[in-house]
């Protein structure tokens, strides 16, 4: 029987810890799947990090997060900072969760009880922006500081529907984005004027799937994805591109593989946001730890 230790953000998602949480306990519990959990309650910002860092792994046989992507990131960041190779289990708790939906990560009671008992487990990269850590996504310019100008309150009220209207909201604003970048992605330099730039582990950014499609969370590599500075009409058919999953041909797009990433901005000061939560600001240094962290996944 196993033991685990369970990070709570109990600010996130209230309805799925107090209706799942407990029930998924017992579960496991009757199953004789786990016999000892402890529980540890975020206060503020940064427990989550402090605590995954700190824990002495050989105390447990896995550890659980739950939350929203930015709880998510804490953990994995205190977990990557301390080198901890236990496996980590994610109950989504938050707005979006874009990499537990990546992984299909079960939200029903039964199914997520299942995949625990099964216990199969997978690597997964990280990347490594200057001093912090991203399990998902890091991205700066248009509509990219959305997810940490919503108010939690909207959140909690609205859903993915509060990013959607305060987006419609700054659009004319946002439409006037211009970053005059230069990039490095290993041996490759290049210029370029874009409306906005992604980092990502995996496909699916801002709620949205299939953005990124060769993304791949062990490859050793990480994507990058820019949408070049081009008038609405080319946005317009971007998006309809998009729609229909040819947007990776674009020639509004730019996409690159790479282990190693360097982007400056010359005519603006761009705040990133990584995996949903403000970060630092250009320039920066992005590396790819390869096969990092071990996740609890359903079987295949």
């Amino acid at each position: 029987m196993k033991k685990c230790l369970i990070i709570i953000n109990p600010s996130s998602g209230k309805h799925i810890l107090q209706n799942k949480l407990d029930k998924i306990i017992g579960q496991l519990i009757l199953r004789n799947v786990v016999e000892k959990f402890d529980v540890f309650y975020t206060k503020k910002k940064n427990d989550a990090y402090e605590k995954a860092k700190n824990t002495d792994e050989k105390l447990y046989d896995f550890f659980m997060s739950v939350g929203g992507d930015g709880t998510l990131n804490e953990v994995i960041s205190g977990m990557a900072d301390s080198h901890k190779q236990i496996p980590l289990c994610i109950l989504a708790a938050g707005t979006v969760n874009d990499f537990a939906n990546y992984l299909g990560i079960p939200t029903q009671i039964n199914k997520i009880v299942d995949m625990i008992e099964d216990f199969y487990v997978i690597p997964s990269d990280v990347g490594k922006l200057n001093d912090s850590y991203f399990i998902n996504v890091a991205a700066g310019g248009m509509f990219t500081d959305i997810s940490f100008v919503v108010t939690k309150e909207d959140k909690k009220k609205y859903g993915p529907i509060a990013y959607y209207v305060k987006g419609l909201i700054d659009l004319p604003q946002q439409l006037r984005t211009n970053l005059q970048l230069s990039i490095k992605i290993d041996q490759e330099e290049f210029d370029i004027d874009a409306f906005m730039f992604a980092i990502t582990n995996t496909n699916r950014v801002g709620g949205f799937n299939g953005i990124i499609p060769y993304a791949d969370i062990h490859d050793g590599k990480l994507d990058l994805l820019i949408i070049k500075k081009c008038s609405v009409t080319d946005l317009i058919a971007l998006f309809k591109d998009y729609r229909f999953g040819k947007h990776a041909n674009s020639p509004f797009i730019e996409y690159r593989q790479g282990k190693d990433i360097e982007i400056v901005c010359h005519n603006n000061e761009i705040i990133m946001d990584i995996d949903g939560e403000k970060g630092s600001s250009l320039p920066i240094h992005v590396t790819n730890i390869n096969k990092a962290i071990q996740i609890i996944v359903p079987k295949k």
